[in-house]
């Protein structure tokens, strides 16, 4: 296992904020400008920063088409970014030493505890890969055990659950050790998660019918070439599942696709057909990059899903939020993303989440009034 590299906890910024801004965004791979803005300014260092990131989702993945040196372009990165895919890119690039992702109970898209991960670039293709075979990554076709360009970061998984006892929480903070500097990003869906793709064609049940479409295996054995194998079989899948679903939404239809007619030509021709006649009293055609995005989610069982009560959030919030935060140091800034308009956090509950989530932030550390740049897409 690559040792991680150590990092001193000790910088000194050479300017500080006077108080610690809060920025709130829609989107969340929108709060990286504000870091790296914060990186830019020597308020965080360049290098080992800690995230701490409190989410449904790990939004640690890369996207496959990314260059190693598209990771590493600085601000030029921003563009290329998407929810999901946000967190690596910025620990290739140094930003990030350490990534802790705290998980809601109904969240497990890693297993808890520590591992150290190496990312950096394939040395065949030059493409983002990490050396980490987690199912996670290997869904993605992300794995790579030839990396060039390497930077190393540690990852802790840990459940912070509205259930637990105020000792236990306690308990936690003290084992995560954050140290300063680190950034609090909250994405309010950590405290009530929706799933868009549940209602994507649900009178057939379209979510749970693509999983044998985009289900795949893991390796039989822990050896390189047995992952490699894996990762060069699941690409194959996912190219042509793109090149199938392009077709779809270039066509609305497969008969004429250029392509081999294999097994997966034909699952996906079957599933298209009801989608077609689902929407048949629709004047749009079906959004088929939406039904293929919806599938590229079935791994692990899908995507989590917990519309939480009022009361539910409440404890999560002013009681299980508030006293781990008490027992954490202060940031140096903070992120908050709402994902209420691609349907993560119910839109008819964010506003309360964020109204306490920000009460909280206020009432334990010294904090500006919040930027609500949300407000101002396309304005400001």
């Amino acid at each position: 296992m690559p040792k991680i590299t150590k990092y001193d906890n000790s910088f000194q910024p050479t300017k500080q904020y006077k108080k610690i801004p809060i920025h709130v965004v829609e989107e969340h791979n929108d709060v990286l400008q504000f870091i790296y803005s914060a990186i830019g300014g020597k308020k965080l260092p360049l290098e080992g920063n800690t995230l701490l990131h409190l989410d449904a989702h790990p939004d640690m993945l890369i996207d496959r088409k990314m260059k190693g040196e598209e990771a590493r372009s600085g601000k030029k990165l921003l563009p290329l970014l998407q929810i999901e895919n946000w967190i690596v890119p910025a620990a290739a690039a140094g930003h990030m030493g350490r990534i802790v992702w705290l998980r809601p109970p109904w969240a497990r898209q890693f297993s808890d505890g520590s591992r150290v991960i190496q990312v950096g670039d394939d040395a065949k293709t030059g493409l983002l890969r990490l050396d980490s075979k987690e199912p996670y990554y290997l869904s993605d076709a992300l794995y790579s055990s030839e990396l060039v360009n390497k930077r190393t970061f540690e990852l802790t998984v840990a459940e912070l659950s509205g259930s637990t006892n105020l000792c236990s929480i306690k308990e936690l903070a003290d084992k995560l050790n954050i140290s300063q500097p680190y950034i609090l990003d909250i994405d309010l869906d950590f405290f009530s998660t929706g799933n868009p793709f549940l209602l994507l064609y649900g009178n057939i049940d379209l979510y749970n019918r693509l999983g044998p479409i985009f289900d795949f295996e893991l390796p039989k054995d822990e050896s390189d070439e047995s992952f490699e194998n894996i990762v060069k079989a699941r690409e194959e899948q996912l190219n042509e599942l793109e090149n199938l679903f392009q077709h779809l939404e270039k066509h609305n239809s497969l008969t004429n696709y250029p392509g081999e007619k294999t097994e997966l030509f034909h699952k996906v021709s079957s599933i298209a057909s009801e989608v077609l006649a689902e929407a048949g009293g629709d004047n749009e055609p079906p959004d088929w990059w939406a039904v293929y995005a919806g599938g590229c989610t079935r791994d692990q069982g899908g995507l989590p899903y917990h519309i939480s009560t009022k009361d539910e959030i409440e404890k999560s919030i002013s009681d299980c939020l508030a006293h781990f935060l008490k027992n954490l140091p202060p940031p140096v800034l903070i992120t908050i993303a709402r994902s209420t308009e691609d349907g993560y956090c119910p839109s008819d509950q964010v506003d309360f989440i964020q109204s306490l989530v920000l009460e909280v932030l206020k009432n334990t550390f010294d904090t500006d009034d919040p930027m609500l740049h949300y407000l101002c897409v396309n304005t400001c």
